[in-house]
């Protein structure tokens, strides 16, 4: 059931590096989950902690490769010393918890993904990448969590790259690199992605020399904000999931939890930037789940992710007869249900003006 999927993960210590970096007792309980998970499993780590993840883990042994270095002979371990004079320089989003270490190790992921790709230990089709800090039963990724829920995840199949959208950032600062650190920028959730082997290396690549770029004009600070040029770039390559960090897993094939947060941090802010080709595709994601999925929804939400998709479809498509289809759809919904209709009427003079507009 898991065995098309390899999946990678990193865990070192750091406290010797800055006092405030989780504990190694800490470390330990925290990855355990994820330890004890049946599942093709990479782990690169040091020679303080592997002693304990491999007693842990040593049930499932014959499902796990163990690399183990230390620290400074990772790849990016040489940018070590830009890092640190970045964060002297110009660190507006300085947080205590973090240090340039563990900037670095969460820039090396990349890395990390790329060597267990070349390794193929397991000969699986697809790669992923998951923190070993997943909290206890996967708290910090997943809601109610389930297995299952994670092996539907490791059998995923396709060509594509397979990552979370946080929330929506302006593109302007693809070329405003000052202003884009001026604060932490929350975008995709890093802890989570599946990937094809080929088109992976390509985004894996590129998320790499984005690294490298931005640590020589001094900015990076977490790699979440590399993807901002990659989404674009890749656009038709990745596969996207929308929601909160504690809803990845839930939510990493289908939206299926917290869809209130789905439209006010990802459509709303898609339709406020007018991203209309980013909205009609999360919109369309999201009535599919509700309609096709039979999980709860509000109906307030349901109207306005209609509303959103409708109007995302005016500038996106540009097809008369295809947005003319949607209002037809949003009135036999109301037609076949009360609450949508009462739903619907709660703003119907708004909504009314916005279906004059074809």
């Amino acid at each position: 059931m898991y065995k098309n999927c390899t999946l990678t993960t990193a865990c070192f210590d750091l406290t010797k590096y800055h006092s405030e970096c989780r504990s190694l007792s800490d470390t330990i309980e925290y990855m355990m989950p994820l330890l004890n998970t049946e599942c093709y499993l990479v782990i690169y780590t040091d020679y303080i902690l592997i002693d304990a993840i491999k007693d842990i883990r040593k049930e499932f042994d014959e499902l796990t490769i163990y690399i183990v270095s230390d620290f400074e002979e990772l790849e990016f371990y040489k940018y070590i010393d830009i890092i640190k004079s970045n964060r002297e320089k110009y660190w507006p989003s300085k947080d205590d918890r973090t240090c340039a270490e563990s900037h670095l190790l969460c820039s090396n992921k990349f890395n990390f993904v790329l060597q267990t790709m070349e390794l193929n230990p397991f000969g699986t089709k697809m790669f992923g990448w998951i923190d070993s800090n997943v909290g206890p039963n996967f708290t910090k990724i997943c809601t109610n969590f389930k297995y299952e829920y994670l092996l539907d995840i490791l059998n995923i199949n396709s060509n594509k790259f397979h990552i979370q959208i946080l929330n929506v950032v302006d593109k302007k600062y693809k070329t405003n690199k000052k202003d884009y650190y001026q604060k932490y920028q929350w975008l995709v959730c890093g802890c989570l992605f599946i990937t094809e082997k080929e088109i992976g290396k390509q985004i894996l690549n590129r998320l790499n020399k984005i690294f490298i770029e931005t640590t020589l004009m001094g900015y990076g600070h977490g790699e979440e904000m590399y993807y901002l040029e990659v989404l674009d770039e890749f656009y038709d390559d990745i596969e996207k999931s929308y929601g909160d960090y504690r809803q990845i897993i839930n939510n990493f094939i289908n939206p299926t939890k917290n869809l209130r947060y789905i439209f006010y941090y990802v459509i709303g802010n898609y339709l406020k930037l007018k991203y209309y080709k980013e909205c009609y595709h999360c919109c369309k994601k999201v009535l599919n789940s509700i309609e096709n999925n039979n999980i709860n929804y509000c109906e307030n939400l349901y109207m306005l992710t209609l509303i959103a998709y409708y109007v995302s479809a005016i500038y996106f498509i540009e097809d008369t007869t295809y947005v003319k289809n949607i209002i037809t759809k949003i009135y036999k919904i109301c037609d076949d249900d009360e609450k949508m209709k009462n739903a619907f009427n709660n703003n119907r003079e708004y909504y009314l003006k916005l279906f004059a507009i074809v």
